[in-house]
């Protein structure tokens, strides 16, 4: 860039455009609030399953506005800070010309040259000087001004600069939560969990945790139930839960409701909902891992899986054998709305010196047709696909009542550890870990992760039974437990994700093939 390039520029321009978009920037917040009251005042006064479809439609459309928000504040701050940057950066860069100038000749790239009679050996040397001191001022500015574009250009990628991840002492570089979006996956928020890597101050809800299970309350409200919970993260595996608080955890549920912003935040907690179990001999449980939730009627249901002991990560295992071996899965529910639960007797028991069951990782998905349909792989992440059962509704707490699928039907005579898988593990994958199936008008969806940072999608159209091959939706590794909300429906789902570093939960959208007319949640 030569100096005449620089004083072209009109980098108070930029300043002054970035004022301007921070004033639509808050007209549309404005907007926003407006709509979020007009929303709450719908669900006052408006019920049924139409009434759900449209606070869904309309509570989508707001978090997509308010992500915009976000992006068109983002680059409001970037062209007021870039552009004064600038401003300051061009006026000292003319400011040394000037001055070189008074006494020497200076070329446009900034080269400080002596003309008569300043032209003896010390005024060459202070020529020279300038040339240096100029050059690195254009530098420093043309610096400035592709430092403005990057930001830009990462802000149109949906990269926002405030959700970067702080370095914290003792870990690895963290993962960026709006840093690996694509054409299939756009990041809108953060959720739970994301406090500081030592203390947990500043976390959402609590201070770090994982999984943020979604579903909706009889009475209407958005609640979460977070996984295993820690204060700060763990050294050892650079990332995931640090020490244990001494209530909550192993799980928590969190309730939330949407602000005048459009960004969802954290109403209510409750913490250990499901509180640790003693296996046999008295051996207390490692930890009580919530993998999905459902309502029949006011009754809402959790299945909660408990852990035996953990196998380490991959490479640090025998090949094949999975994360982690849990000694059963149960079935709680609660009539309080969340606030209270007690264990059902339905429960899935596993060896755990040879595991055989492959419904300890459950997805519970209630249909139109009065079943409640089970679904649920083996422990940990490396298995050989998703299976399935199904159970009337009125008597999802009562295992004698379950049919399993046998490979054309469902069967009440076939053995559950026997019942073949209706997903296969798809070439190449570790297996299908948490998986998370729910039934819209027009299709079932299944979204599942790997051991290694893959994240999927699989649909079905005949209620279940056959399901597309599972498309990857993105591949970051430290990603992992890919959640429907309940506001999800038309051509995408919005979902959450877990972050192993810095540990905690974001909100995203998902549209691929899967998710194209999926119809009402």
């Amino acid at each position: 860039m030569s100096i005449s390039m620089i004083r072209a520029q009109n980098p108070q321009g930029v300043v002054d455009a970035g004022t301007e978009l921070s004033g639509k920037a808050a007209a549309l917040d404005g907007l926003i609030g407006e709509q979020v009251r007009a929303v709450n005042r719908l669900r006052q006064s408006w019920f049924g399953r139409a009434a759900n479809a449209a606070v869904a439609r309309a509570y989508r459309d707001i978090q997509r506005q308010h992500l915009q928000h976000e992006l068109i504040q983002a680059r409001a701050d970037a062209l007021s800070a870039g552009g004064a940057g600038m401003v300051a950066g061009r006026s000292v860069v003319l400011a040394w010309v000037a001055i070189a100038r008074s006494m020497f000749d200076v070329s446009d790239a900034g080269v400080v040259t002596p003309r008569p009679p300043n032209d003896t050996a010390p005024w060459v040397a202070i020529a020279a000087c300038y040339t240096t001191i100029i050059q690195q001022l254009i530098q420093t500015f043309l610096h400035l001004d592709g430092q403005l574009a990057g930001t830009l250009a990462a802000i149109a990628r949906g990269d926002i600069p405030g959700n970067d991840p702080a370095p914290a002492g003792g870990f690895g570089p963290g993962i960026d939560p709006d840093g690996f979006n694509n054409g299939q996956l756009t990041f809108h928020q953060q959720m739970a969990g994301f406090g500081d890597a030592e203390t947990g101050a500043g976390g959402v809800g609590v201070p770090n945790t994982d999984l943020s299970i979604m579903g909706m309350t009889p009475d209407g409200r958005m609640f979460t139930i977070q996984g295993d919970t820690g204060v700060g993260m763990n050294p050892d595996t650079n990332g995931g839960p640090g020490a244990r608080p001494p209530d909550g955890g192993n799980n928590s549920i969190l309730y939330w409701k949407m602000d005048e912003h459009g960004k969802w935040v954290v109403d209510e907690v409750v913490k250990n909902p499901f509180p640790s179990q003693l296996g046999p001999g008295g051996k207390a449980d490692i930890s009580t891992i919530p993998t999905s939730t459902f309502n029949v009627g006011d009754t809402m249901y959790a299945s909660v899986m408990n852990v035996d002991h953990w196998n380490g990560p991959p490479g640090q295992r025998p090949p094949g054998e999975s994360g982690w071996v849990s000694r059963s899965s149960e079935l709680w529910k609660s009539s309080d709305n969340g606030r209270t639960w007690a264990r059902t007797s339905a429960v899935w028991r596993n060896d755990v010196d040879a595991p055989n069951n492959p419904f300890q990782v459950q997805s519970f998905a209630p249909a139109d047709d009065g079943y409640v349909y089970m679904y649920g792989t083996a422990d940990g992440r490396t298995n050989d696909g998703l299976h399935m059962a199904r159970v009337p509704a009125q008597y999802v707490g009562d295992t004698s009542q379950y049919e399993y699928w046998n490979g054309t039907a469902f069967d009440h005579n076939q053995a559950q550890n026997s019942s073949p898988a209706v997903v296969q593990t798809p070439s190449g994958v570790s297996g299908i870990g948490e998986p998370n199936v729910h039934f819209y008008d027009n299709k079932v969806l299944l979204t599942f992760n790997d051991e290694n940072g893959g994240v999927y999608t699989s649909s079905s159209t005949d209620g279940g039974v056959s399901w597309t091959d599972p498309t990857r939706v993105v591949s970051r590794g430290g990603v992992y437990g890919v959640f429907q909300s309940p506001f999800s429906g038309g051509d995408s789902i919005g979902a959450t994700l877990s972050l192993w570093n810095p540990y905690g939960t974001a909100l995203y959208e998902i549209e691929n093939q899967d998710t194209r007319n999926l119809g009402a949640y």
